[in-house]
C-alpha cells in the first residue's frame, strides 16, 4: 500500500470514529450510550441519525480502500472478507435499525439491517483470521491485537444478546477494536517491507 493510500484510510477511519463518537449527542436525550447500540443511534426516523449513518459509510469506504490496496499481505481470503465488511457497512447505513423509543418503524428494513450487520460481523472475523494465518507463526504484539480482535468479534456480540443492558457499551468497544485493527494495518501496509510479508516490532 502506498503512503498516500494509507493516509486516506487513516483519515477516513478518523472521520468515521468522530461521527460514531458524536452520534449520541445528535439524537434525542433519552438515548443511553451504555444500553442503546450504535445502530439505534442511526435508527429509523431518529432525529440526527445521519451522523451515525455517515460514520458507517466512512468506515465502509475506508475498509474497501484498504482491502483494495492490501495486496499479497492480506491474501485473497483476507482481501475478500474485508471487502465484504466494507460493502456491508453501506448496507448497515442504508437499512436502519428500529428506534429505541416508541415510534413507527418498518420491520423489513430492520431485518435487512440485522442481515447486513451480521454479515459485517462474520466478514470481520473471517478477514482477521485469514490475515492472521497469512502472517504465519511470527511472535510480536500484532498477534496480540489479532487475538483480541478475534475474541472480541465472538464475545462482544454474544454480550449484546445476553446482556442487553450493556449492549451499547459492548458494541462501542467492538467498533473501537475494529477501528484500531484497521488503523494499525494501514500503517503496517505502508511500510517498505509490507507487500507479502510482515516485519515484527
Amino acid at each position: 500500500m502506498s503512503r498516500s493510500s494509507a493516509v486516506t484510510v487513516l483519515v477516513l477511519l478518523g472521520a468515521a470514529l468522530l461521527c460514531l463518537a458524536l452520534a449520541p449527542l445528535a439524537v434525542p436525550d433519552s438515548y443511553d450510550v451504555v444500553r442503546h447500540s450504535v445502530s439505534e443511534s442511526a435508527g429509523q426516523g431518529v432525529p440526527g441519525a445521519w451522523v451515525a449513518r455517515t460514520g458507517f459509510v466512512l468506515l465502509g469506504l475506508a475498509v474497501l480502500v484498504e482491502a483494495a490496496r492490501a495486496g499479497e499481505a492480506w491474501g485473497p481470503w483476507g482481501r475478500g472478507a474485508h471487502a465484504v465488511y466494507g460493502a456491508g457497512m453501506f448496507g448497515v447505513a442504508v437499512f436502519s435499525h428500529s428506534p429505541w423509543y416508541s415510534a413507527a418503524w418498518d420491520r423489513a428494513e430492520d431485518t435487512l439491517h440485522t442481515v447486513a450487520s451480521t454479515t459485517v460481523g462474520f466478514a470481520f472475523m473471517v478477514g482477521v483470521l485469514a490475515v492472521t494465518i497469512r502472517r504465519g507463526r511470527r511472535p510480536g504484539w500484532i498477534r496480540v491485537l489479532d487475538i483480541v480482535a478475534l475474541v472480541a468479534a465472538v464475545v462482544l456480540p454474544l454480550t449484546m444478546l445476553t446482556m442487553p443492558f450493556v449492549a451499547g457499551a459492548a458494541q462501542r468497544l467492538l467498533f473501537a477494536i475494529g477501528l484500531t485493527w484497521y488503523g494499525v494495518e494501514a500503517v503496517r501496509l505502508a511500510r517498505p517491507d509490507a507487500p507479502g510479508r510482515y516485519r515484527e516490532l
